[in-house]
């Protein structure tokens, strides 16, 4: 009997973690039914693209990204929004932070922001808040992707959980945590999930040297412990701070050219394990208060710098597909995501690594509508965008509205 499938993508480069290949991929009911070489579909299709000169890759996966909502800060960024400009940025699933206001640090107000998120284009799971005092809330929580350990101050954040104490407990509950740890708290964070971890531990934002270091000696002792870094960290540096001004303050703050240098040399021998947007909206008139918040927007750039950063050499296509698809999927058991195979959502974004293009401040959908890199030139430029078999960008615009469902979490 002939496969039946409602889109079939035809002649595009697939891009996958281990090579690439020209394929034919039809997606049916929201998942792939069909990957093979040019040419190897012999079923029936409703509608045909013809994507002979691009490249596909999986649809991303950012697990680190602040949409704002609920609470008072929705104004700088909605998940009707930010998804949007996810969509524009090859982002087809989303991991969300707790340090919304007021904080997800409860299961009641988890569920107010699952009625926020079913506004989304994309695909979106949370992260949930580890406060030191809800560990009930904690255990009761279902389907969150990590418990988020907030050790330094940052959006939100004016007491962190930096106590020893404290964590001995909760390290010891095996349950997977993902921390905001610098410097310092790093080494003091990884020192007590050495002793009292029974669980997996992930670090976001990775951004000095001495950090991926420590990373990398924990690792290397055998501990359960993953990483990521974030575009402005790996193509900003502390001179780029000095020019943006307010525009390039977040936190983790910028760093040196050596720390940069360092974060790349993490990302080619795998202490860093992916790479996530820490996309955190502020508007301008945020940005231009004293003192003004950090934090800046990311989800729609991350993958042109990506494409720009292959077209230099820096890495490949297949590394890109590693470290925004198949290694975050893997690390928070996202179960659907990460890999272009039969079975698995139908999440891909077609790209088009040789066209160059400019990034700017039009052209950011994000509820700020600014972005750090604005005037940067870049080599790679997203086409196209399918969600579970959906096209939700297309020809410079957003495809429909909404139609993002909650991923399930499974380790």
């Amino acid at each position: 009997m002939a496969t039946r499938a409602l889109l079939l993508v035809r002649g595009a480069r697939l891009v996958t973690a281990g090579g690439s290949f020209a394929a034919d991929l039809a997606a049916h009911d929201g998942r792939f039914v069909h990957v093979g070489p040019v040419g190897s579909f012999d079923g029936v299709a409703d509608a045909t693209l013809d994507a002979d000169g691009l490249t596909a890759l999986p649809g991303l996966v950012d697990v680190h990204a602040h949409f704002r909502e609920p609470g008072v800060h929705a104004h700088k960024g909605t998940y009707a929004s930010e998804s949007r400009a996810a969509a524009a940025g090859g982002v087809t699933c989303v991991l969300t932070m707790p340090n919304t206001n007021p904080f997800t640090n409860t299961v009641a107000q988890l569920e107010v922001v699952r009625e926020c998120a079913r506004r989304s284009v994309i695909d979106y799971g949370f992260h949930f808040m580890a406060d030191g005092d809800n560990l009930a809330e904690m255990l009761a929580v279902r389907n969150v992707a990590a418990h988020k350990l907030y050790l330094n101050e940052t959006t939100g954040i004016t007491s962190p959980l930096a106590d020893e104490a404290r964590l001995r407990g909760l390290l010891a509950t095996g349950l997977p945590f993902m921390a905001h740890a610098e410097g310092d708290t790093l080494n003091m964070l990884l020192a007590a999930h050495a002793q009292w971890g029974t669980g997996p531990l992930h670090i976001g934002h990775v951004a000095l040297a001495r950090e991926v270091e420590a990373l990398r000696r924990a690792r290397a002792a055998g501990q359960w412990v993953t990483a990521e870094a974030s575009p402005h960290h790996l193509f900003l540096d502390e001179t780029d701070a000095a020019r943006l001004g307010p525009l390039g303050d977040m936190r983790p703050t910028l760093k040196t050219a050596d720390d940069v240098t360092a974060l790349w040399a993490g990302i080619a021998d795998g202490t860093i394990d992916a790479v996530a947007t820490d996309h955190a909206p502020h508007l301008l008139s945020d940005k231009q208060r004293v003192p003004a918040p950090p934090g800046v927007p990311g989800i729609q750039t991350m993958l042109p710098l990506l494409l720009d950063a292959a077209a230099a050499g820096r890495l490949s296509l297949a590394d890109i597909a590693r470290l925004t698809s198949r290694a975050p999927a893997a690390i928070f058991g996202l179960q659907g995501k990460g890999a272009v195979r039969v079975g698995q959502d139908a999440d891909l974004v077609l790209v088009d690594p040789s066209a160059e293009s400019t990034i700017t401040n039009a052209d950011q959908l994000t509820m700020p509508g600014w972005t750090p890199f604005d005037g940067r030139r870049v080599r790679g430029t997203v086409l196209r965008t399918l969600r579970r078999g959906e096209w939700i960008w297309a020809d410079g615009a957003i495809q429909g509205e909404a139609g993002g469902v909650e991923v399930v979490v499974g380790r």
